[in-house]
């Protein structure tokens, strides 16, 4: 809500042609049909000219204050911060930080902290209940292919790790194929995983 109104503060302060500010009647008060009058014409000449005229009565009391006075720009930061915590999503994931850090190393470390700490709550829940059998088929499971995708490490890190397992043992060449998504040489079985 607070959010919301800043972004209206800031539109108003947008659409004003000049600073706000107040007229004040030093003559006899005016009917509320008057004032009103007074103002829409106030408003509508300002937004064609910058010089305006007033009767002897009349006195225009300008309240400016700048953007930057307001703090309108230091408001929508710390407010974009405030929604990124209860979100509980890093900042610069929503561009809420004032200063940049990321480098091409630490891409990948952010990701798995962001599925880690805000994606696998959701992604749990729904593989959970995709996987039940109404759903799918008895003994099939529906998992999101996270590890595949969105937090997939370069191919020399991973052809690395696969050959290591490869030269333990730990791995046949067709499920190394399967590790990278190739087809293996037809080892007939079927895999009761489906990835998403």
């Amino acid at each position: 809500r607070a959010a919301i109104d800043i972004e209206k503060a800031a539109a108003v302060a947008a659409q004003t042609p000049m600073g706000s500010g107040y007229i004040k009647n030093t003559g006899a008060d005016l009917p509320d049909q008057q004032v009103q009058g007074i103002l829409n014409s106030w408003k509508t000449a300002r937004s064609a000219k910058a010089t305006a005229y007033l009767t002897s009565t009349l006195e225009f009391n300008p309240i400016s204050f700048s953007p930057k006075d307001m703090m309108y720009n230091d408001a929508k930061a710390m407010l974009s911060l405030e929604l990124s915590r209860a979100c509980n999503i890093p900042a610069n994931m929503v561009d809420a930080e004032m200063i940049r850090t990321n480098t091409y190393q630490n891409v990948l470390d952010q990701r798995k902290e962001f599925a880690a700490y805000t994606l696998m709550p959701f992604i749990n829940a729904i593989q959970a209940r995709f996987s039940m059998d109404d759903l799918t088929p008895r003994g099939q499971e529906i998992r999101f292919a996270v590890d595949e995708t969105f937090l997939r490490v370069d191919a020399t890190a991973r052809l690395a790790t696969i050959q290591t397992m490869l030269e333990l043992g730990l791995i046949d060449i067709n499920q190394a194929k399967e590790m990278e998504g190739l087809t293996p040489d037809g080892s007939g079985e079927v895999d009761n995983e489906t990835d998403i």
